[in-house]
């Protein structure tokens, strides 16, 4: 189990630096409420959004021992797959300057890591349901 927790904290590690990546590249003129303010303002409530979604993350990374855990991490590696998706939509909007090299490996990686800890994860529960039937 640690290799998979290892697996996810490095996914959730490879997020919070896309996240610097998208203030660096102003993500929010791509976000429909937020592209209406000016930057200065913008900037500040889309950092500002982060808070509370930073407090959920590490509200649910104090229970590894509880179910909640395991339904986090898919949740988590859902988005991550929805993510990439989200940004190949948008690839072509006027405001995204994540197509470069840096920003599409880190993008592209959360998601097949995504992938696989699920996987992993999906399969291991589906083990772990199977020892405890009679």
């Amino acid at each position: 189990m640690i290799y998979m927790n290892l697996l996810f904290w490095l996914n959730l590690a490879l997020l919070l630096v896309h996240e610097l990546d998208a203030v660096r590249r102003q993500e929010w003129r791509m976000f429909v409420f937020l592209n209406r303010l000016d930057d200065e303002r913008a900037h500040q409530l889309f950092a500002l959004l982060h808070v509370p979604l930073l407090i959920l993350i590490f509200w649910f990374l104090s229970r590894p021992h509880q179910p909640v855990y395991i339904w986090f991490q898919l949740v988590v590696d859902l988005f991550l797959i929805i993510h990439l998706g989200l940004h190949l939509l948008f690839r072509s909007h006027p405001a995204n300057t994540f197509g470069n090299a840096f920003s599409m490996r880190l993008i592209t990686g959360m998601a097949l890591l995504g992938v696989i800890h699920a996987g992993l994860l999906l399969t291991g529960v589906a083990i772990l349901r199977t020892e405890f039937i009679p």
